[in-house]
């Protein structure tokens, strides 16, 4: 668990830096009023239901992004971290300030995803990114989720 803590935080670390460079990002503006910077060749692929709002990924078929959205009565986020904290599929791993918005960022192993949870419009909104054990790509996720914008 902590070498998994050490890769999350060095990566955001690097987001730093990569956000000075762009590095051929666009950003993409979405319906709940957000914008992130995706790297250049991602695709969007069909959201497939439930709770997601939106399927991303780099084209390959290996590493996505799922967005999604969940109805909540929870109005603040405080209140967000605690109930993440008590889920059993997950491990909450840090508090991010992204650009002015908080985030409750994740590990959620058995699937293989590292995620982040804010509260944005009375909904709960998720950002969830797998594979989690490819380091590279934990590098990209941290550049787009510096990128966020509300």
């Amino acid at each position: 668990m902590l070498k998994k803590l050490i890769c999350l935080v060095a990566a955001l670390c690097l987001c730093l830096v990569a956000l000075a460079e762009d590095g051929g990002a666009f950003p993409l503006r979405f319906d709940e009023g957000f914008t992130l910077s995706l790297p250049e060749g991602w695709v969007s692929y069909p959201p497939g239901g439930g709770n997601t709002r939106y399927a991303l990924g780099d084209g390959s078929g290996q590493r996505f992004l799922y967005i999604l959205g969940q109805e909540t009565e929870l109005r603040d986020f405080d209140a967000l971290r605690v109930a993440l904290g008590q889920r059993s599929d997950c491990e909450v791993t840090s508090t991010l300030d992204l650009n002015g918005q908080p985030f409750a960022a994740f590990i959620a192993p058995q699937i293989n995803a590292s995620g982040c949870s804010t509260l944005l419009n009375g909904e709960i909104l998720t950002f969830l990114f797998t594979p989690q054990d490819d380091q590279d790509y934990m590098v990209a996720v941290a550049e787009i989720m510096g990128s966020f914008k509300f």
